[in-house]
């Protein structure tokens, strides 16, 4: 007597691996969760930085600056110095990456039977889960700034950070897979960097500068989060429309997965 067993059908194999994609991906944003708890050094130091950017642009030229229209500088510039924060740990999260893929344990995660996607997919749900949870710390002490804060503009601006968290690692992650040098790679993100985070209106008004730098800004994809968050926390103000800069963002997630897509698959 043959016995027969019937094949799995495919909505249920999809299913299968999707399971497996998305255990993979928590496995990796576990590691890597764990890894920040253990590196308090890490956390202080971020919090100094964002200190030292309150204390110069926020305090430092509030009495010499005054206000940007009807805002006091100090919470003009607030929501810009956060998306600094943001950015600049969202884009590091692709040199840790490109270290553990040379020296750490994704060297043996590489040959696990997960699709490739989801290795730096883990690395992205940690960094910008991380950064997400800074970023509404750090909106709580908006009032300390003259920003007024409620309730829905604190969700609202929380996830604008978490948007702009998740395109940041993620083309982070790129420039990862693009250049496999960690010594490249940081010196390439340290001199990408410093442009991409002043002339993003960050820290000025980006209705205040002539038109060639403005063409640059509109090519820099921080300026759009800065935009975003700033209009969110101070119900207006912004160089684009709120939909404009939520378009760009989305745009720039979409082409970056691709590419994240395309290169880890290799």
């Amino acid at each position: 007597m043959t016995v027969t067993t019937a094949a799995a059908p495919p909505a249920a194999a999809g299913d299968g691996r999707l399971r497996v994609a998305l255990r993979a991906i928590g496995v990796i944003a576990h590691r890597d969760l764990l890894r920040q708890s253990r590196r308090p050094g890490v956390l202080l130091s971020q919090a100094v930085q964002i200190l030292f950017f309150v204390l110069v642009y926020a305090v430092g030229f509030d009495g010499m600056v005054g206000s940007v229209g009807s805002v006091p500088f100090s919470a003009y510039v607030f929501p810009g110095i956060i998306a600094i924060q943001v950015v600049s740990i969202g884009v590091a999260s692709g040199q840790t990456y490109a270290w553990d893929r040379e020296y750490g344990v994704l060297r043996e995660l590489l040959v696990a039977p997960v699709p490739r996607i989801c290795l730096p997919l883990g690395k992205v749900v940690a960094g910008a889960g991380t950064v997400t949870v800074q970023s509404a710390v750090m909106l709580a002490f908006s009032p300390l700034m003259g920003v007024e804060l409620t309730a829905g503009r604190f969700a609202a601006a929380a996830g604008c950070y978490a948007l702009a968290a998740t395109v940041f690692s993620v083309i982070g992650l790129c420039l990862a897979t693009v250049i496999t040098r960690v010594q490249t790679l940081q010196a390439t993100v340290q001199l990408a960097m410093f442009p991409m985070l002043f002339l993003s209106g960050s820290v000025f008004s980006p209705a205040d500068v002539p038109d060639w730098l403005a063409w640059i800004m509109h090519i820099n994809p921080m300026t759009y989060a800065v935009d975003l968050a700033r209009q969110t926390l101070l119900g207006g103000g912004g160089l684009l429309p709120r939909w404009a800069d939520l378009g760009a963002l989305a745009a720039i997630l979409v082409v970056a997965l691709a590419l994240l897509r395309l290169r880890s698959g290799r």
